[in-house]
């Protein structure tokens, strides 16, 4: 074999590997993208819950109930 073999040889071993590497980084790259996705989606719909529970007026608990008087009883 003469050096032009070897070269091209290694040249296609070379570009199998980068072709298989390209291809494992580029699930990779989806893969992260759909998670920061949803992550997106999670941090918008807790922060949408958190702006309309805020809105809402809220009942006040501090306050107590006003006892029912008792009616003098007669005989």
């Amino acid at each position: 074999m003469d050096f032009t073999t070897i070269l091209i040889i290694w040249g296609v071993v070379l570009l199998a590997v980068i072709v298989l590497v390209v291809r494992l980084a580029v699930r990779w790259i989806v893969r992260m993208t759909i998670v920061g996705i949803i992550l997106l989606a999670l941090i918008g719909g807790g922060l949408f819950w958190w702006w309309t529970s805020r809105l809402t007026a809220k009942p006040q608990q501090n306050r107590q109930r006003a006892q029912p008087t008792r009616r003098a009883s007669s005989y």
